[in-house]
């Protein structure tokens, strides 16, 4: 009853809060909006403010975070997130403006007086990409750009097309080309930055927290590139508008859709199609829709039948060192003795069934210059239905005709589906108060779910019936069930104080549900967690320049938690210091609070399964504290970026049934803590016909859980010593070439070493299974070459994409993991590999 009558106290006070908070927001607009313009009219009279709106010259889109400097001069600012910039008191005697964007040509624009004297002004940047049937306008070709903040870097969409791929772009597949970001393999396009995992990634799309990241078991992201245009990619010390994830986050701008024509485009490759949508509804309105589907359920392709091996298991395998192969769908043949058991099975029919799709869609309407209003929304879905029927069953007793010339008849039959996905939807409006004041707001939902169901049954009705004349069989069934449902409020402000001083502040008021529930048969529940929880976070920054030479960002995020009735303050603070040009120091340092986990089921035999929950009493929020310092040279064609970090974490969680074994309670998860550190080194090749860049990461991870390993340290999951990433692409004419070289020292694992049985007093024999230390062993190194070409085909209204990809060119024999047969002696270990050689292609067509 006080716990009850505290928490409610504390909701009073988080109400009195946000009525303080929007009172003083209003108030302050109010000031900004009807402030006397006596003074801004003495104060443009030497000196003025530029103002106005980056867009794409061909679609008219808004182009977010573009960098717009008064050239020959320290003024500049960079555009919004609805591409609106400004420049305060710049000098009257200066009127070029140079505007870059990433993957646009970079434009120098001249301010004329009549331009001064309108609202806003509007400048279109035209991509580099640009190639019409005769002419080929070649500058700069961008794919990343590193900003001058510690661990903050762009990245376009549409330039990673030229990468190698499986048909399509892959976001986060790209992603994982940068140092500092890893992948665990060939099936996963899950982001592991500097030591984390990918439920301590923060991903937005317009707004909406995505759970659900990937498609194919993870194989693929589950963000169409078509939909997105713009992605900014936080790798640590992030600002305090971010919160609720302790790692990293990934924040996407989607598409607007074509201001000035209606336009389409389609798409096919070896395992899905896609189409995308754009169109002006009317005056100052958009609509944009993208569809992509696999066809994997009804044409399985040689591709879809390779990965579909990798990701169950039945890919190909290593038998240098002698292996027992199992052939999924038959039961097998065989005999037990010279005459007592035998019979024969019969092959059982395996054909899973698999698909996926996702739909992005985007309503925006621009009522006035000072207004947009926009809709967006993202569904998801995966489906793997891995059933099998047997048939009939033949057995039979004593030699070869059976006993007494009878047998048994029965059939068998398997249930094993799949299901997972997100919908999202969010609403935003966004306005230019002032000059220099912006809001943002933004309601969004997201859902997220899981589902797993299998179940056996062997029918015996031809052993006979019951003393009920009954036929009875064998049946086990068991079900696992995710859900998460986020809403969440936010309200953005920015505030324009000065040309070198940036304020911003904000709330965000979340409320989740979150439950997974594992039953055996309908009856017995294996495991059962269902939480609600709000959280509600207020936010305040100060980007300010003391100095021409230095740049100092302090935030401070505030959150309130109601299911540990806790409130979390996470300081943050970051500094960029210009030593010369084009040389420059900075470091970045930050508290973050994480409250919902995905926990991984460990399993060294059965692979492993994952779901989320809410931080509660028993599962404390996870922590993090980030110390980042870096140092970086650029010039016009080149960038030298390196990086030192190390991120202390805390209440990580780690959930094991053998360790559960161990230990006697009924509880599988575990709390711990862990630490990773590191240095990554980035060399870039910016513009011209050749571009590129080399990574090179030394990292270490290590966990210590008191309840695992003895309390020892040991390396996380996603530990790795190095990591090198080489890309190149080369542009001729019409043609792209491009290739990426990976590289990674071996995954730690923990391996099963004997298998021993325990007579019991009754008779009756226990097995157990004794397993090394946790994560002491490692994989080989690995790495893979990929090669890509494209060419563009120009026709009069529509142009055709073309182009192939060869994954794994030299054909490397990388070992996802090992499977262990402990029924021998020795102990046969088979290693399962990854993806060989792997071709594929593409078609795309836009009109």
């Amino acid at each position: 009853m006080i716990r009850k009558q505290k928490t409610l106290k504390k909701f009073e006070s988080i109400i009195s809060l946000s009525l303080i908070y929007c009172a003083v927001c209003l108030l302050g607009t109010l000031f900004l909006v009807y402030v006397p313009t006596a003074y801004s009219q003495t104060e443009t009279a030497a000196k003025r403010n530029i103002k106005g709106y980056v867009k794409d010259a061909e679609t008219g889109e808004a182009l977010p975070y573009a960098n717009v400097v008064l050239k020959g001069s320290v003024y500049g600012s960079s555009t919004n997130v609805d591409g609106y910039f400004v420049i305060i008191n710049a000098p009257a005697n200066l009127d070029t403006l140079q505007v870059s964007y990433i993957g646009y040509l970079t434009q120098l624009i001249t301010v004329k007086a009549e331009d001064e004297n309108r609202e806003f002004i509007t400048i279109h940047l035209e991509q580099n990409s640009l190639r019409l049937a005769e002419i080929v306008i070649t500058g700069e070709v961008d794919m990343l750009e590193v900003s001058d903040k510690a661990s903050q870097i762009t990245l376009s969409p549409q330039q990673l097309m030229t990468l190698p791929n499986f048909g399509e772009v892959d976001v986060f597949r790209s992603l994982q080309l940068l140092p500092g970001i890893s992948a665990i393999g060939d099936g996963s396009s899950g982001l592991f930055v500097r030591g984390g995992t990918p439920d301590q990634n923060l991903v937005l799309l317009d707004g909406m927290k995505i759970y659900h990241v990937d498609h194919f078991f993870g194989f693929f992201s589950a963000f169409n590139a078509d939909a997105i245009k713009d992605i900014k990619m936080y790798k640590g010390g992030f600002p305090a508008k971010y919160g609720g994830r302790i790692s990293s986050v990934v924040d996407m701008t989607g598409k607007t859709g074509n201001v000035n024509n209606f336009s389409m485009g389609a798409g096919v490759n070896l395992l899905s199609g896609n189409a995308v949508f754009e169109a002006p509804l009317f005056e100052n309105a958009t609509l944009l829709m993208t569809m992509r589907r696999s066809y994997t359920d009804f044409i399985q392709s040689s591709l879809y039948n390779d990965l579909y091996g990798l990701l169950t298991g039945d890919q190909e395998t290593d038998t240098s060192g002698g292996t027992v192969e199992l052939t999924q769908g038959r039961i097998g043949r065989g005999r037990f003795g010279g005459g007592g058991f035998g019979g024969n099975f019969v092959q059982g029919e395996s054909l899973p069934q698999f698909y996926y799709y996702d739909l992005n869609g985007k309503f925006t309407w621009t009522p006035t210059q000072k207004d947009i209003l926009s809709f967006s929304i993202y569904n998801g879905r995966d489906y793997l239905d891995q059933s099998q029927d047997f048939g009939d069953l033949g057995f039979g007793f004593g030699g070869r005709g059976g006993f007494g010339g009878g047998g048994i008849t029965g059939s068998l039959s398997t249930t094993n589906v799949t299901k997972w996905g997100n919908t999202g939807l969010s609403g935003k409006w966004s306005r230019q108060w002032h000059d220099r004041f912006y809001s943002n707001f933004n309601l969004a939902t997201s859902t997220y779910f899981s589902d797993y169901n299998t179940s056996r049954n062997l029918d015996t009705s031809g052993f006979g019936n019951d003393s009920l004349n009954v036929a009875r069989g064998f049946g086990r069934a068991s079900n696992e069930e995710n859900r998460i449902e986020d809403v969440t409020l936010r309200f953005d402000n920015e505030l324009r104080i000065t040309n070198s001083n940036k304020l911003s502040f904000g709330m965000e008021l979340s409320d989740f549900s979150a439950g997974y529930k594992s039953t055996l048969n309908d009856s017995t529940n294996i495991f059962s967690r269902d939480t609600k929880a709000k959280q509600n976070s207020y936010y305040l920054q100060d980007e300010f320049s003391p100095t021409s030479s230095l740049e100092l960002t302090l935030g401070v995020r505030a959150t309130f938690y109601n299911q540990s009735n806790s409130d979390y303050v996470e300081p943050r603070a970051s500094f960029v210091y210009r030593v010369i040009d084009n040389f420059r120091l900075k470091g970045a340092w930050g508290k973050y609070n994480q409250f919902i986990n995905r926990i991984v089921n460990e399993n060294v035999l059965e692979g492993s399964r994952d779901f989320w929950l809410l931080a509660d009493d028993d599962l404390k929020p996870s922590s993090a504290e980030h110390y980042i310092m870096g140092l970086s040279y650029e010039n016009e064609n080149y960038l030298f970026d390196v990086e030192g970090y190390q991120k202390n974490m805390s209440n990580l969680l780690e959930y094991s049934q053998r360790a559960n074994r161990n230990r006697q309670i009924n509880n599988p998860l575990f709390l711990g803590d862990g630490v990773a550190k590191g240095v990554e080194f980035l060399l870039q090749k910016k513009h011209g016909m050749f571009t590129g860049w080399a990574g090179y990461t030394l990292g270490k991870t290590e966990h210590i859980f008191p309840d695992l390993n003895n309390g020892n340290a040991f390396p996380a999951d996603n530990d790795r010593t190095h990591e090198v990433n080489l890309v190149a692409s080369v542009t001729k004419g019409l043609w792209d070439f491009s290739g990426t070289w990976v590289y990674a020292t071996g995954k730690a694992y923990t391996a099963p070493e004997s298998q021993y049985a325990l007579t019991l007093l009754d008779g009756s024999q226990l097995s157990f299974i004794h397993v090394s230390d946790k994560n002491v062993n490692r994989l080989p190194d690995y790495h893979r070459l990929d090669l890509s070409v494209s060419r563009r085909f120009n026709f009069d209204d529509w142009r055709l994409d073309v182009g192939g990809s060869v994954f794994n060119a030299y054909n490397r024999k990388n070992v996802n993991f090992r499977e262990y047969i402990l029924d021998t002696t020795p102990v046969v270990i088979t290693d399962k590999l990854m993806l060989g050689l792997t071709p594929t292609f593409y078609i795309r067509m836009h009109y």
